[in-house]
């Protein structure tokens, strides 16, 4: 039975704590650059928010300061989802588009120069608000012109796959960014527009280390629709003529009958939610990062994940019966074909991709149940869906009012607990 943890803490301190590749996916959607503060301003933690970083640089830092310890706790079979929005130049962050000052209603706005207070690669430490080193200025205050995007996205892109932060020099372990998706909202939010398009989107980037990660594309295919078909205005789907269809069927891959991968755009709307939450993840955004880049079981002598294994394809009419794949392509390409058409009906044919079963390691040891880390987990979505998919769940979140929002959504498969570092 699968499990979740919930620990109340920094998320870089208690990443510091997880044993070396201990998860095999990490699935999270970190604050975004000064767009909202979520402590009040008395919180002790205040400090160690992230997103109140004075510039870009910093806030770039941040995050892959954070995506480096990630890497250290994720097994090498793992992979890094990452969801980013940008950020515009200007008065908190908002680019002067919003309510009176650039803020949106109902956000606090973060103090400058509030630093975030740990340990920093270039061996700085940032104690004190007035810490002369604690963030150095660069150009204008860090920031490109006032209304412009910041970019933050691909800058975080490019610090991961070549392994520096362009606007501060710091360099990092390189990652291979394999995707990235962007998440359409075909309901975003209401804002005042200025004279840009109103903003609907934003980025997840998908990287891992190895060459050979973990990935069932299996899981996550979707329904689609023969070439040989067509939607009717009623929602009903007709046969077209085997001349028509045979011009279509070149450039269709059999194999995607068995269902079609997922695009690298997913349209899914924000879903409302009732806790006291700003930014709640809808839950089917991690369906697909779960089901395919998390396994469901992991060998713990030798760390390699059970994968599937699929067989040989069949085909079959609608009715069930086997089909002959060359009879039935030659059939329907040709038009020609006269007597597969009488005899089997190419619009119902599908074609199925067999699970033979699951690698197994040769050990013959014991296995353990994969695990989802969300270092910011928020109202604990990532961790609902995680333990939803038979996958356990560690989320970490600097605000303990979220536990009790987690706890109603995960239930008694989850547990709560103090960072011994807090």
């Amino acid at each position: 039975m699968s499990a979740a943890r919930f620990i109340v803490g920094d998320s870089l301190t208690v990443l510091r704590t997880l044993p070396d590749a201990s998860v095999d996916l990490v699935l999270t959607s970190p604050p975004f650059l000064a767009l909202r503060s979520y402590l009040p301003a008395d919180h002790p933690d205040k400090a160690q928010e992230i997103g109140g970083e004075p510039n870009p640089g910093e806030f770039v830092d941040t995050l892959l300061t954070i995506a480096d310890e990630c890497r250290r706790v994720l097994a090498p079979h793992g992979s890094l989802c990452f969801e980013l929005g940008d950020t515009y130049s200007g008065s908190g962050g908002a680019g002067g588009d919003y309510a009176e000052g650039g803020l949106r209603d109902g956000q606090p706005k973060f103090r400058a120069g509030t630093p975030r207070w740990d340990d920093r690669p270039d061996g700085q430490v940032r104690t004190t608000t007035s810490d002369p080193v604690a963030y150095p200025k660069r150009g204008k205050d860090g920031w490109p012109l006032a209304k412009s995007l910041c970019l933050i996205p691909e800058l975080f892109r490019i610090g991961l796959v070549y392994g520096i932060n362009p606007l501060t020099g710091t360099t990092w372990p390189r990652w291979r960014a394999r995707n990235v998706v962007r998440w359409v909202r075909p309901n975003p939010p209401v804002g005042a527009l200025g004279d840009k398009f109103r903003p609907a989107t934003s980025e997840m980037v998908v990287a891992c280390t190895s060459g050979s990660r973990y990935f069932d594309l299996d899981a996550v295919r979707t329904p689609v629709q023969h070439p040989n078909q067509r939607a009717t205005r009623n929602g009903k789907s007709a046969t077209l003529n085997p001349e028509v269809s045979g011009r279509r069927l070149k450039d269709y891959d059999a194999s995607m009958s068995a269902g079609a991968p997922p695009l690298d755009w997913w349209s899914i709307p924000t879903a409302p939610y009732k806790g006291a939450h700003y930014a709640a993840f809808p839950e089917e955004l991690c369906v697909r990062p779960i089901a395919s880049m998390c396994p469901q079981r992991v060998c713990t002598t030798c760390g390699e994940p059970s994968r599937r294994i699929v067989g040989e394809p069949t085909y079959s009419d609608k009715n069930g019966r086997p089909v002959e794949a060359h009879v039935w392509a030659s059939g329907v390409a040709s038009g020609k074909g006269a007597h597969a058409a009488k005899t089997q009906d190419p619009s119902g044919t599908t074609r199925q991709a067999p699970t033979l079963g699951w690698t197994d390691c040769g050990h013959h040891g014991t296995w353990r149940t994969g695990v989802v880390l969300d270092p910011f987990a928020g109202s604990g979505t990532t961790l609902a869906v995680a333990t939803g998919h038979g996958r356990d769940a560690i989320g970490i979140d600097l605000d303990s009012r979220n536990a009790d929002l987690a706890a109603e959504r995960v239930g008694i498969f989850l547990t709560v607990e103090q960072s011994e570092a807090a």
